[in-house]
């Protein structure tokens, strides 16, 4: 289980850097295109590429956690539910 962890976290930490990479990309392409960005703004636009990387990391870090944890319980699921769940059943049972 600490494998698993462990691999979750480092997913997780790949999304703390994918995501607020994305945002500052998405900040600058809504700076390229809006046209009451560029000389004369007060700034406002500008303030985005600090803002949004900085409330994006946390989400996408958890999210990211989230889904490497998914997918590594997933992976760890018994191949045959059946006998999984025979085996559970049979559990104490002397043969």
């Amino acid at each position: 289980m600490g494998r698993l962890f462990l691999k979750a976290l480092r997913t997780g930490l790949w999304g703390l850097l994918i995501g607020p990479l994305t945002a500052v990309i998405l900040v600058f392409g809504a700076m390229l295109f809006d046209p009451k960005c560029g000389a004369g703004d007060s700034g406002g636009c500008a303030m985005g590429v600090v803002t949004a990387p900085i409330a994006v990391a946390l989400p996408s870090f958890g999210l990211f956690f989230l889904g490497g944890l998914l997918h590594g319980l997933w992976q760890r699921r018994p191949a045959d539910p059946a006998a999984a769940i025979r085996r559970l059943r049979n559990w104490g049972r002397e043969e």
